[in-house]
């Protein structure tokens, strides 16, 4: 199983609190965002802000995710079929949606 620095340097126990409370606090944050954004009857007249929404939405639901990663590969250490920590690939799909974000918020104020 591959392991992260955060998995050696703190407590089975610290993981799994948490990092499960994190996750579903910063994700019931960002489920707001991104609802909003693609929801067809919420009033999202300017595109450039249903960007940033989405934009931070996405952040926010992928930082969530890898809070409960973290804490379900705490949980399920030193099993059989461990669960393996979150890869690369979701710190990448974080960042970008952040840069989303942030691009849109630019947009938004430069064309104000």
């Amino acid at each position: 199983m591959k392991t992260t620095a955060l998995m050696h340097t703190s407590p089975r126990q610290r993981r799994i609190t948490w990092g499960f409370g994190l996750g579903i606090s910063v994700g019931m944050i960002g489920i707001g965002p991104l609802f909003a954004s693609v929801w067809p009857g919420f009033d999202h007249s300017p595109w450039d802000i249903n960007t940033m929404l989405f934009g931070l939405g996405v952040g926010l639901c992928a930082i969530a995710y890898i809070f409960v990663r973290i804490a379900v590969a705490a949980v399920t250490e030193g099993r059989r079929n461990a669960v393996a920590p979150p890869t690369r690939r979701a710190y990448l799909v974080a960042g970008g949606g952040f840069v989303l974000a942030v691009l849109a918020l630019a947009v938004a104020l430069l064309t104000a």
